[in-house]
């Protein structure tokens, strides 16, 4: 069961958590936004759930759907009176807004919506999959299916889908326009299921259409191209549907996509969305309305946007914030920031009260968290960093992250804010990178399976050699700073840190069949396994007392002496939680915490161990994707997880572990 929040708790960060947690950092990723017809809101559909903004202030107001959660595609009815939302499973949910009650639970496609429509009377609502597939129509209130036409389109080798199917009602709702083929568009009347139109377009133009609008009057069907290769606007083009003839072509867009609405008197408006900025268009009139910009490098920096039905209103969400432009007053809505990309690494410091966290791949993507406060908080350090790890050392002052390029390291000192080292072993894209206990060494490994050792007082190479021969995946140190552990998937090494010997390495295979811990129906299934080839190890992490090395792979967890490096326990996971991709000791060593990847579950597991037995004493189920990350906080009080829903939760152990 989830906490349900009132509204009128102003503390979002703990609207709709899972049982067990006391806080949520972060909205999840976003994936599709929609103006209400009152213009007064804006719902944002996340991995998270669907969050409604009150478009004056940029302020949540609620959160819903996060029973499952992983939402695709959210669009308001015309008539204001429901909210329909797809998610990654196909599932599309129909509520009611002011209540926020379900009233049809429909189907979809398994593989995910790629777009929802309303009908202008709100009495249907269309959908069509991430795919050449069919179009289904479903009566709003019931669920029930009204019709549903076929899409049938063979793949040439190398062929890439769009990345959109979009669709659309006409204004009297007895049409509905729809992507038929790479290079034709048909319109369908509801009631007779006939083909009303056929709009073949030019083979030598025959982009991805990225959206479509029908005219007011109906008449006109407008409709954006993308380059299928290069994600760059081709063209805007407009088809008379009685006539099926094309009646107009714009050229004059330049960015990587446009999306498309009609005013209420018949102009045609354009969003040309570009890398760092979006202008609007009066297309008709050939006349630029305005430019919102804002930061940003990259396309993939672009999450999601929306246009409202009279294409008086314009939001784009990138993995730093939201922006919403409004027609006659463009500063009139405030930016509102998120975090809107994958965390990873995570460290607690300054006595547990603030979390660091690493973004992916997000150029300035170290995010401060005040954990009291539970907000973000202006980083004390402005690097342009890449890759999903960082580390932070022990006295907790350096922070060294994987620079730019992603074949370097910077070092930070956080207290004063400045760069100290730039390290240039590396040429190829580093992976891991973790402190010495003492912090007088850091250790750095790459694609390549090459390792350096590198000496903290100097910042100078101590070491640097080949130890695997597939890419990194993690290492991490003995709490006597003396030896360090690394894993490319297939194989742990034991190393000296000061020679760089190989001490020896620990097996994976059916040598722990005897020391398998659960129930036996799993503990057969996994030693089934153990005949097939090995499974991927993602992480691994010795005990605070030094005597354990653990290991979280596909299939369950693994220790081992460290000593010896002998098999000690197996602990055996349920088969849809079974992908284990982390696992890390509480600070007095009893307790061992893992996170699992998503596999066809409402949410992942992170579950606590006692080490000791084996046991499974509790399991958390909150994030809606694959775990990527844990951290206990100094005193044991909290363990934060990340994941690729977007999110951190922290979870109290207070009731589990007697912290």
């Amino acid at each position: 069961m989830e906490n349900r929040q009132s509204q009128t708790n102003s503390d979002v960060a703990t609207w709709e958590l899972p049982d067990g947690a006391i806080a949520r950092l972060g909205p999840g990723l976003i994936s599709g936004m929609a103006f209400s017809p009152d213009k007064a809101s804006l719902a944002v559909g996340t991995r998270v759930g669907v969050w409604m903004y009150e478009l004056d202030t940029m302020q949540p107001v609620t959160l819903f759907e996060t029973e499952r959660g992983m939402i695709h595609n959210v669009v308001f009815s015309p008539d204001g009176k429901w909210v329909a939302t797809s998610n990654a499973d196909g599932i599309i949910n129909v509520r009611e807004i002011e209540t926020q009650e379900r009233v049809a639970k429909i189907q979809g496609w398994h593989g995910g919506t790629s777009q929802l429509a309303f009908s202008l009377d709100s009495r249907y609502i269309a959908a069509s999959g991430h795919g050449y597939g069919d179009i289904y129509v479903w009566h709003t209130e019931t669920g029930a299916h009204v019709a549903s036409f076929e899409v049938r389109v063979t793949l040439a080798e190398d062929e890439r889908l769009p990345t959109r199917f979009p669709l659309c009602f006409s204004p009297d709702g007895q049409l509905l326009a729809y992507v038929s083929g790479r290079t034709t568009l048909t319109v369908r009347n509801l009631k007779t299921k006939e083909r009303f139109a056929y709009l073949k377009r030019d083979l030598r133009k025959s982009g991805h259409v990225y959206d479509l609008v029908f005219s007011p009057c109906g008449q006109f069907l407008a409709a954006s191209l993308q380059n299928p290769t290069t994600r760059e606007n081709l063209e805007v083009q407009v088809w008379n549907i009685d006539k099926e003839t094309l009646e107009t072509t714009y050229t004059d867009y330049g960015g990587t996509r446009v999306v498309l609405a009609y005013s209420p008197d018949g102009a045609l408006r354009v969003a040309d969305v570009y890398e760092d900025k979006v202008v609007m268009w009066d297309a008709s009139r050939g006349e630029k309305l305005d430019t919102i910009e804002y930061p940003g490098k990259h396309r993939t920096e672009h999450r999601a946007e929306c246009i409202s039905t009279d294409g008086q209103q314009f939001a784009i969400a990138t993995i730093r914030e939201i922006r919403v432009w409004c027609a006659g007053a463009p500063a009139a809505v405030p930016p509102h920031p998120v975090p809107n990309w994958v965390p990873d690494s995570l460290f607690f410091y300054q006595s547990d009260k603030m979390l660091i966290s690493k973004y992916w791949y997000w150029n300035e993507g170290i995010v401060f968290w005040d954990v009291v406060q539970k907000q973000v908080i202006p980083p004390p350090i402005p690097p342009e960093c890449r890759g999903k790890r960082c580390a932070l050392s022990s006295c907790e002052e350096l922070l060294a992250l994987i620079g730019e390029s992603g074949q370097t390291l910077e070092v930070w000192n956080i207290t004063s804010g400045t760069q100290i080292a730039e390290l240039t072993e590396h040429q190829s894209l580093i992976t891991t990178v973790v402190f010495s206990p003492s912090a007088e060494y850091l250790i750095s490994g790459d694609v390549d399976g090459k390792l350096v050792v590198w000496g903290v007082q100097h910042w100078e190479k101590q070491q640097a050699f080949i130890g695997h021969t597939d890419p990194l995946r993690a290492a991490a140190f003995h709490p006597n700073g003396e030896q360090f552990a690394t894993t490319d998937g297939r194989s742990i090494f034991l190393w000296n840190v000061t020679s760089g010997e190989q001490l020896g390495s620990p097996s994976v295979d059916s040598t722990f069949v005897a020391q398998y811990k659960g129930d036996m129906r799993q503990i057969q299934r996994q030693t089934q396994s153990l005949h097939k080839p090995p499974k991927y190890l993602h992480s691994i992490t010795f005990s605070p007392c030094g005597t354990l090395l653990a290991g979280g792979l596909f299939g369950g967890i693994h220790l081992w002496d460290a000593a010896t490096l002998e098999p000690r326990m197996g602990m055996i996971l349920p088969e849809r939680c079974s992908h284990v991709g982390i696992v890390v000791f509480s600070p007095c060593g009893r307790y061992l915490a893992s996170g699992s990847w998503w596999n066809k579950t409402d949410k992942v597991s992170v579950r606590l161990w006692d080490v000791a037995t084996g046991e499974n004493i509790h399991t958390f189920w909150g994030h809606t994707s694959d775990v990527q990350n844990l951290a206990f906080s100094k005193s044991g009080e909290l363990l934060a997880s990340s994941s690729y829903d977007c999110t951190v939760l922290l979870w109290d152990m207070k009731p589990f572990t007697g912290s």
